[in-house]
């Protein structure tokens, strides 16, 4: 049995060439209410299996929590990837076959600064193997996702699945992978354990069906053209993830469709059966539901005492100012003080959104086309994240499609701090429509993996992280150390930010690079 270990920034292929020198052992640097994951790879000339991986000689002081995963690979006709971690608690392996096991160790907002000697120990049926782990742990200790200064979106999606257009025929993700219905006590319990992942992975920011929820807790439009809302499962479903995940904002689904901006989604009774239709902007009927609709949700957010909390997506990558400019206006009349973002990937409109958009959210790519312009709009005092949605399809910029360096994830938030960005906005966190021909799992998909940031795991009810999502994790967390260490010079932080990266299309792609420059931003802090 060969048995060594790995950077979590390095994908290993099950086929791959052993290197010459392997290390067997690993030391992990953290700061506190962190995680930190590395691979150990075991490779055997027979078939084996591994059994169990164990943890041995943690000090009760250190406050430290120890989990694995077994890495699985993604297999199509003519290529595979590394990339979703298995929930199973053991593994067979082939012969001559390089299986990694993620190793992700917590350490407690109560861990005592210093250093701790731990052994994992491999239990196979070709014998026990044990790996010696150093885990230094520093005195810097991360907010929570709650205060964190980085906010993270991924449009999570449990209570429906469209596009652009409402339709009976979409796809129920659940019921189609985990043969749940909505709203069951397995569909909840699905949705605790993603609230719980998402936590764990550092989302804070929670993307609502503000629609759906109202529609399927029973609202409804009376024969006067009078709604009555019905905040039952609204208020749940918030409630859950607000607990689980410990999000830090609400944002509120668009009211405008995507880009054709001629549209609003809203609710009515069609054929006696209250439904979510698309309705003309500037119609009678449109006009009567964003009246009624957006102060009835500023009255119960504020109730609720959400109101500062809440964030509101108006139209996403709109292609023209008129449309965005209407739900705007009527955001400001109806939910004062509420701010108001999008995704943009067309820049033309956006000079006439200037005073208008509160948080700019420019693709990676159009923000360096365009940095003069952003910017302008930061000195001006407004907000802005970055995003990523298929494009920049080509390798030099950061993103986080499947089999890319996995660098190319960590980086994101390295160059959110440099260029002065507070977070980051990705669209498919769990698109799971296999046969989708842009964001599927099959051969023919154009953008692999972009719609697959977790994958369903039907077999624990659950869902299985990737090591994108790591990689993205590990640098949300390493954002918050850069902010730490800014508190104190800010100097000292973008210049060693800037040993990482420069630009989102300008950043060093070493592993090694991004660890050393960590260890001394930990150091720096204590």
């Amino acid at each position: 049995m060969k048995i060594w270990t790995q950077s979590p920034l390095c994908l290993v292929q099950p086929d791959a060439i052993e290197p010459e020198e392997k290390r067997s052992e690993r030391t992990l640097h953290m700061a506190r209410n962190s995680y930190e994951s590395f691979q150990i790879l075991f490779k055997n000339e027979k078939d084996f299996k591994i059994e169990k991986i164990s943890f041995e000689g943690s000090d009760p002081a250190a406050d430290l929590k120890f989990s694995y995963n077994f890495q699985e690979t993604i297999r199509f006709a003519r290529e595979s990837f590394q990339d979703p971690l298995s929930n199973e608690p053991a593994k067979e392996v082939q012969a001559e076959t390089i299986q990694s096991v993620w190793i992700t160790v917590y350490a407690g907002e109560t861990a005592n600064p210093g250093r701790y000697s731990q052994t994992a120990r491999a239990l196979t049926t070709d014998g026990t193997y044990d790996v010696k782990l150093e885990i230094q742990v520093y005195s810097a200790l991360l907010p929570s996702n709650k205060n964190a200064a980085f906010a993270t979106e991924y449009w999570m999606n449990s209570v429906n699945f469209w596009f652009r257009y409402p339709s009976p025929n979409q796809l129920d993700f659940f019921r189609y992978h985990y043969g749940c219905e909505r709203y069951s006590n397995q569909w909840w319990d699905l949705n605790r354990k993603i609230a719980t992942l998402m936590k764990a992975n550092r989302i804070n920011v929670l993307f609502v069906r503000t629609h759906d929820l109202l529609l399927d807790g029973g609202s409804f439009v009376d024969a006067e053209g009078i709604y009555h809302f019905s905040w039952e499962l609204f208020d749940r479903w918030i409630a859950l993830f607000d607990k689980y995940a410990d999000v830090k904002w609400f944002a509120g689904y668009h009211l405008v469709v995507q880009t054709e901006g001629k549209d609003v989604y809203m609710l009515d009774r069609v054929d006696g059966r209250m439904q979510i239709v698309i309705s003309p902007i500037g119609s009678e009927k449109t006009e009567n539901w964003m009246k009624q609709f957006l102060s009835a949700l500023y009255a119960h957010l504020q109730d609720m005492g959400w109101q500062d909390r809440w964030l509101q997506h108006i139209e996403d990558e709109p292609a023209q100012s008129d449309s965005w400019q209407y739900a705007r206006n009527l955001v400001r009349k109806y939910m004062p003080q509420i701010p108001c973002m999008d995704a943009i990937d067309h820049q033309l409109p956006m000079y006439d959104l200037q005073k208008e958009m509160d948080l700019w959210i420019p693709r990676v790519d159009v923000y360096e086309q365009n940095r003069e312009f952003y910017d302008y709009r930061l000195a001006q005092g407004d907000k802005r994240w970055v995003y990523n949605c298929c494009e920049p399809h080509h390798q030099n910029y950061a993103n986080k499609i499947l089999g890319w360096p996995l660098i190319h994830n960590r980086v994101l938030p390295w160059g959110c701090f440099v260029n002065h960005f507070s977070g980051f906005l990705h669209w498919g966190y769990n698109f799971w429509d296999p046969e989708d021909i842009w964001f599927g799992l099959n051969d023919d998909v154009r953008i692999k993996g972009d719609g697959y940031i977790v994958y369903p795991d039907p077999a624990h009810n659950g869902v299985k992280n990737s090591v994108r999502m790591i990689a993205t994790r590990d640098g949300a967390q390493d954002f918050e150390l850069l902010t730490l260490l800014a508190g104190r010079d800010p100097k000292k932080a973008f210049d060693a930010a800037k040993k990482v990266i420069l630009r989102f299309n300008d950043f060093n792609w070493d592993p090694d690079n991004l660890e050393k420059i960590r260890i001394e931003i930990l150091e720096a802090i204590g």
